[in-house]
């Protein structure tokens, strides 16, 4: 009969409970594992050794002070020569850290690290784009990345320049934006007046690019602007993301006619008008990570540009 008390605590009940831990914060598979140690399960018939039995409820309550999951069997250790008793709700606290596996305390993550920008100061118009990687080495620590609670936030400004409609615009549309943060399933955005979010997060990220946002103005002269963001993995280790600011409004066409300008020669000809952006534009992008180190600490990632604004 199965770990209950009055019986043997066998081998084959600890390396259930142990295995079961080690899915949530060893390397696990998939939407689950944050990279930590795994606890060692024991060969058949082995005796269960106090430091062995601390060792799986350190990992159980490991994963749950990350999580902020309260637990029942939070200080349940024993010391060397000690019995090792059977904890009533031991089965059910692994349950909840699996179950509350995706979240993160705040209090336990490192948040608005940088990560790297693009800026331009020559004026513009059609699309610019600014591309970047994030490098995490290899799969298993990008996944472990997003399974703590990491997230990829973007953001975008324009300052500076010409006091014209088209750079009120953009302005405007960096502001209602606000920051953009991709997580583990999702794609959000902190404004409330432009963009929509996507539940494509770096869980639903294949190797074609794939828009995790796209803000459109919506309305008015320069509906046709917006700010378009894709991302792919190689499947390594590797992502990218394409940041395109498509400035997309038509200019101005029209015919010279009567006086100034409009007399000989350039009576009757055509003319297209200019309407560029310029000032300072900065892409801006940050990362949070799990980072406490009594708990869940994972390394950072590394970024670079591949094309600038």
């Amino acid at each position: 009969m199965a770990y209950q008390q009055g019986d043997t605590i066998t081998a084959a009940d600890y390396n259930t409970f142990a295995n079961n831990v080690n899915a949530v914060i060893g390397t696990g598979s998939g939407a689950k594992g944050y990279g930590l140690s795994e606890i060692t399960t024991l060969s058949a018939g082995a005796t269960i050794t106090a430091a062995q039995w601390n060792s799986l409820l350190s990992g159980l309550q490991k994963a749950a002070n990350h999580q902020g999951t309260t637990l029942t069997n939070a200080s349940n250790t024993v010391t060397t020569g000690g019995n090792i008793l059977p904890l009533s709700n031991l089965a059910a606290d692994i349950t909840l850290i699996d179950t509350n596996a995706d979240n993160a305390d705040a209090s336990n993550m490192s948040t608005g690290q940088a990560g790297i920008t693009s800026q331009r100061t020559d004026s513009w118009s059609g699309t610019i784009t600014h591309t970047f990687t994030v490098n995490f080495g290899s799969q298993n620590a990008a996944r472990h990345f997003f399974n703590s609670g990491g997230k990829i936030h973007m953001a975008f400004t324009r300052t500076g320049g010409s006091s014209t409609d088209q750079n009120t615009a953009w302005t405007d549309l960096f502001s209602g934006l606000g920051t953009v943060s991709m997580d583990a399933d999702d794609t959000n955005k902190s404004g409330g007046s432009y963009g929509t979010n996507t539940n494509i997060g770096y869980r639903d990220l294949t190797t074609s690019n794939q828009t995790i946002m796209s803000a459109p103005i919506g309305s008015g002269d320069y509906s046709a602007n917006d700010v378009l963001i894709q991302a792919k993995t190689d499947g390594s280790g590797l992502l990218t993301f394409q940041i395109d600011l498509n400035d997309d409004h038509p200019a101005g066409t029209g015919t010279f006619t009567g006086g100034g300008l409009g007399t000989a020669p350039n009576e009757g000809t055509g003319w297209t008008g200019a309407d560029s952006v310029d000032g300072t534009v900065t892409s801006t992008v940050t990362f949070d990570k799990a980072d406490n180190a009594s708990f869940v600490q994972v390394a950072s990632p590394s970024f670079a540009n591949t094309a600038t604004l």
